[in-house]
């Protein structure tokens, strides 16, 4: 059986092909990754809305079945929950839907009150729902928590609408959740504005 001479090189992969495979196998991962993770801007509206409302209805009932005030404190970007404890407005920290939740940074939230901009108080938040001396026990400290929207033990919800925007002033997409006083909230399409 005649014998090979050895030739110079050896069979096999250099490190360098070895290399470059790894790399292209890591590009079409990272590519397959991001593509099937990534929502579209539409769908995470519909996502954060829809999470709102199931939020919301969730407090509602509970207000209705412990017989207790609670309200919706807004942000720009977050919202949370509050319940009037008799004395005073307290942050929710049970349940734990209550507890404040941050939007995407791609997100902003705009209030509508009986048809007043968001950014004026609410009328029903105006009033006195703390005494004096809480007040000024609370002075040296941070202010009270106003809710601008209020979920009364008797069913009653003061009418609101809530707009979740996306993008920029040229190609917005928003989403609009709001009341006219009962549950369930009423939940728009998505619209573009251009």
């Amino acid at each position: 059986m005649p014998l090979l001479a050895p030739t110079g090189r050896q069979p096999g992969f250099t490190l360098l092909e070895v290399m470059l495979v790894m790399l292209l196998i890591g590009l079409l991962a990272t590519t397959v990754v991001l593509n099937f993770s990534g929502d579209s801007p539409e769908q995470q509206l519909k996502k954060e809305s829809e999470r709102f409302q199931q939020v919301f209805q969730f407090i509602a009932e509970t207000a209705m079945l412990k017989q207790q005030e609670w309200g919706l404190v807004l942000q720009e970007n977050s919202y949370s929950f509050v319940y009037y404890d008799g004395e005073k407005w307290l942050l929710a920290d049970e349940p734990k839907a209550a507890e404040g939740y941050e939007l995407a940074e791609n997100i902003r939230l705009q209030l509508e009150l009986e048809g007043l901009p968001g950014a004026e108080l609410s009328l029903l938040s105006q009033l006195n729902w703390q005494d004096d001396d809480a007040l000024t026990e609370t002075n040296n400290e941070q202010p009270p928590v106003l809710p601008q929207v209020f979920i009364l033990s008797s069913g009653e919800i003061s009418p609101f609408r809530l707009t979740f925007h996306i993008g920029d002033r040229l190609d917005r997409l928003s989403q609009t959740v709001g009341t006219d006083f009962t549950i369930p909230l009423n939940r728009s399409d998505v619209t573009t504005a251009r």
